[in-house]
């Protein structure tokens, strides 16, 4: 009897070059290139164990990506988006994926399916997952019309928004500088969002020190737990919102991508049932993200087939003027308060996903 395993994961983000993406946030960050990562495709794998009764009993070869996959512990509720990501799984049947495809269309509003299975049998599993997010800024900055921002070593000239001057006031109940240390260049701002618990998070990380987002996680994580207002450092270098004199440019992001991942994930799957060792044939993540003056939107989207048997302050101290420039490699997070974890990671790590001026 042929049994067939599916898991559909869904990651949307707008990218014009290439773009690395990863399933898990300690893997190792490709240099020179802008790499994203969301936690939905460790949801769809969650879901995906469920439908088949739980944890595999076994993994043959040992694969240490779906071990760090399989062990993983999360609270996924925090840390989604309310209202904007849902996992399905089910069998790998017409009916379900119509059922599947309706669902995504309320969530996404789109006409067009969403998801489509390569093999269709109701002795297989399919498993699905979808996030889809638009959030705007409390406070729109604004956007750079005659001037360019010069990015990376290259001093490619790209296109920016931000604020300066007198206008970085106007900012200092919407965005919080969660950390800013001149002696490293490293810093973060944190953007609060319209009518959700959402926060926009941009991380310049340390001169000359490789992170990756599990790295970058834990350093904000810290920040945002030990993060507190003081009087006395009003207008000075260390106030922990934006004042009179600094200046802050963040370039425009927009990224498209899909990668597949079933080479890195081939080893059988041993559940105590009928099909064994079963193992992933396709696993497809899809990424759209873009970053502009008002605002952030992502989509998410994964597709995994499984097969039986087969092969693979008060002060009156003057303003000290900051400059909070994200003109080479850095990080954004979509990340919800209170949560562990964010629900999208992108390093951009080039200018191929930046708008040229």
């Amino acid at each position: 009897m042929k049994c067939y395993l599916l898991f559909v994961f869904c990651l949307i983000v707008s990218v014009r070059a290439e773009v690395t993406t990863l399933v898990e946030p300690s893997q190792k960050m490709p240099e020179g290139k802008t790499v994203v990562w969301s936690p939905l495709f460790q949801a769809t794998w969650d879901a995906m164990n469920v439908k088949m009764g739980g944890k595999p009993m076994k993994v043959e070869p040992a694969n240490e990506l779906m071990k760090s996959l399989d062990d993983f512990k999360w609270e996924s509720e925090k840390v989604m988006p309310k209202g904007s990501w849902k996992t399905w799984a089910g069998p790998a049947t017409k009916k379900f994926l119509n059922q599947v495809n309706e669902e995504a269309a309320k969530m996404t509003g789109d006409a067009d399916e969403t998801f489509q299975l390569n093999n269709l049998s109701p002795e297989s599993i399919a498993s699905f997952g979808l996030l889809n997010r638009e959030v705007e800024f409390k406070e729109s900055f604004h956007k750079s019309i005659k001037t360019p921002m010069q990015f990376g070593e290259a001093k490619s000239a790209v296109r920016f928004f931000g604020t300066k001057d007198s206008s970085s006031d106007s900012y200092d109940k919407s965005v919080r500088i969660l950390a800013f240390r001149p002696i490293d260049g490293s810093f973060a701002l944190e953007a609060a969002c319209k009518g959700v618990d959402d926060k926009v998070i941009l991380y310049m990380p340390p001169r000359g020190k490789e992170q990756d987002f599990q790295t970058a996680c834990k350093w904000l994580r810290e920040w945002k737990k030990s993060f507190a207002h003081d009087d006395e450092a009003l207008n000075a270098w260390n106030d922990r919102f934006l004042h009179t004199g600094d200046e802050v440019r963040i370039p425009y992001v927009s990224l498209d991508t899909m990668d597949d991942f079933a080479d890195q994930l081939n080893s059988g799957r041993f559940y105590g049932i009928a099909g064994d060792p079963w193992t992933i044939r396709r696993a497809e993540q899809k990424t759209k993200f873009e970053l502009f003056e008002k605002g952030a939107r992502v989509r998410v989207e994964a597709v995994i087939e499984m097969d039986p048997f087969a092969a693979r302050s008060s002060h009156s101290l003057p303003p000290i003027p900051r400059k909070f420039f994200y003109d080479k490699p850095f990080f954004v997070f979509m990340w919800r308060d209170q949560a562990e974890l964010p629900y999208l990671g992108v390093w951009v790590g080039d200018d191929s996903v930046l708008k040229k001026f």
